[in-house]
């Protein structure tokens, strides 16, 4: 976001109020450090993540890295043509990362497309571009998609993937680079507030077994899955359920595959290839009740995956994607999902709380937000505003939610319109 400024004076002011802040973001995973880029590429020198685990070691090193623009409300279109942006820039100046632009497709029977002509023309109206296939239409420009004639292909063509594996240590060490400084295996245990302001955060180091203080100017909480054990000692949660995320990976082919990535409404999961040749599917079919977590010790390789998913993924794709019958399946990884009550990331200042932002609950798209949502809650935490309209992602939306009923309620992932990548 472009600073506007009317003199030299007003620029000295700003440089004055941010260039010495302190800020400390907690949460390391690609939401956290993309946060950490934009602030660096601001100018703010003075940047510490706070990590409980090992960098990327939540959900970010678990997920399928898939994106398009092609979303389903105003915001989160302009959101996702930025974040491809981003990633186009990123795949330039982060050593040892692609983006890989196959193109995304979002795959659907005749019905559910013909439901989805106004949302089209929301497409048409702000820039996102597209195309249809139908049919053998599908396997004529993707030779490992197979479909029924009724089944139809919105493509957006500048979508794709990242590999969590390459883009994580690459952003890392960018990040460093520009100063950030990293502690890792240290958790949060309490804040530091001077009267409704935050100033700073009290960790306990699991390296040195010993407590440490940071002072900040301000505090970003990037911790997704975890936020509301995070805010447990703060008057404000987040209406949010997480739901465990699977995905399964095959030994790799012989040969370079021919398919975009799919996010594929048919089958409620999603496929793609991968970097080295193999394919990768996800799925929540199973329709999982949403997952507690209960403490502040919970670490992501608790979690195990739905015993009938992979079964479930045999049978669809040997359809969608013939070639991966009879394939050995190499590996799985199995993460957490958050998802709001409303669907939509929660990116902006804590209400009554100065100084303290949150960036977190993307549903299923939280590796496809992150160069976006990094610079959306750093120009919050600048400059008071951001560069496009996000006020629907603000925690403000849910101060008068009944928050706490909708916490102490189970809910099943088909409850909440989430729409995956």
């Amino acid at each position: 976001m472009a600073l506007q400024v009317k003199s030299k004076d007003l620029i000295l002011k700003w440089e004055l109020t941010n260039m010495g802040k302190k800020i400390v973001i907690i949460g390391g995973g690609v939401v956290g450090m993309s946060t950490a880029f934009h602030l660096a590429n601001n100018g703010i020198k003075d940047i510490t993540i706070i990590e409980k685990d090992s960098i990327g070691s939540g959900s970010s090193s678990q997920a399928a890295g898939i994106v398009t623009c092609l979303q389903w409300n105003a915001t989160s279109v302009v959101a996702r043509m930025k974040t491809l942006d981003l990633f186009e820039n990123f795949s330039k100046v982060l050593d040892g990362y692609t983006f890989q632009q196959v193109g995304c497709l979002n795959l659907s029977t005749k019905s559910d497309y013909d439901k989805g002509s106004d949302l089209r023309k929301l497409h048409d109206r702000l820039g996102a571009k597209y195309e249809t296939y139908v049919g053998k239409e599908l396997t004529e420009k993707f030779s490992d998609v197979k479909t029924t004639d009724d089944e139809y292909g919105v493509l957006d063509p500048r979508g794709g993937y990242s590999e969590a594996h390459t883009y994580i240590p690459a952003l890392r060490k960018k990040i460093e680079n520009m100063g950030v400084k990293i502690q890792e295996y240290e958790q949060v245990n309490n804040f530091i507030f001077k009267g409704n302001r935050i100033s700073g955060i009290i960790t306990y180091s699991k390296t040195d077994n010993a407590e440490r203080k940071y002072l900040a100017d301000d505090v970003v909480c990037a911790v997704n899955a975890w936020t509301n054990i995070l805010l447990d000692s703060i008057d404000f949660k987040v209406p949010m359920k997480n739901f465990i995320h699977e995905r399964f990976v095959t030994e790799p082919f012989d040969r370079e595959l021919s398919l975009p990535a799919i996010n594929d409404r048919v089958y409620q999961s999603y496929v793609r290839g991968t970097e080295d040749n193999r394919i990768l599917v996800g799925t929540s079919q199973h329709n999982p009740e949403n997952f507690l977590i209960n403490d502040r010790d919970f670490n992501i390789e608790e979690l195990k995956p739905h015993h009938d998913a992979l079964d479930f993924l045999k049978e669809s794709f040997q359809h969608r994607v013939p070639i991966i019958k009879d394939k050995k399946w190499d590996y799985h990884t199995v993460g957490l999902i958050s998802v709001t009550a409303d669907a939509t990331p929660v990116i902006g200042p804590v209400p009554n709380i100065e100084g303290f932002y949150l960036c977190s609950n993307f549903h299923s798209g939280g590796f496809a937000y992150n160069p976006v949502a990094g610079l959306l809650v750093t120009e919050h935490l600048l400059f008071g505003k951001t560069s496009i309209d996000s006020d629907s992602y603000l925690p403000s939306r849910f101060k008068d939610f009944k928050t706490k009923l909708y916490l102490d309620k189970t809910h099943k992932l088909e409850d909440l319109e989430v729409k995956r990548h």
